[in-house]
């Protein structure tokens, strides 16, 4: 019994952070992309995230000119990360951010010279810049039929 004592305050005195840890595993980023001088949203304007000398991710903004991903923290050199963004009829953007938490932020594109003009290009600027496009598991659940007696 005076052992018994003697471990509780052990185990009690012992912190755990396992679940605490100060170093994110993963930055969420996300991106709105407009025009810069007619604030329009700009749909499938395609993404390239390099940290270092190395592509980390590809996206494609969506109907709404959003772009969401996730970077692992281990894909990231010195907590830099270059974005380059090819908008449709815009010139190419390019901005070097330091991700130390999450980035939210608009991206300004301004129209210009670009070989990506329209949303039927969009397989042929995935194979120039040899992105795959992301698959996502869609589940369709059947709605339940009840029957019921009027009797």
């Amino acid at each position: 019994m005076k052992h018994l004592i003697y471990i509780i305050i052990i185990l009690f005195s012992i912190q755990t952070n396992g679940q605490n840890s100060t170093e994110k595993n993963q930055f969420r980023v996300d991106l709105l992309t407009v025009e810069k001088h007619t604030k329009d949203t700009l749909i499938g304007s395609i993404v390239e995230v390099f940290s270092g000398e190395r592509r980390i991710e590809t996206s494609i903004s969506d109907f709404d000119g959003i772009s969401i991903f996730f970077l692992k923290s281990k894909d990231i050199a010195n907590d830099k990360i270059r974005l380059k963004i090819h908008g449709m009829n815009c010139s190419e953007f390019e901005m070097e951010y330091e991700l130390n938490n999450d980035l939210n932020t608009k991206i300004y594109l301004e129209y210009g010279e670009s070989e990506y003009t329209n949303r039927n290009q969009l397989i042929e600027m995935y194979k120039k810049f040899d992105i795959q496009p992301k698959m996502f598991e869609c589940q369709v659940i059947e709605p339940e039929i009840i029957y019921i007696d009027k009797n």
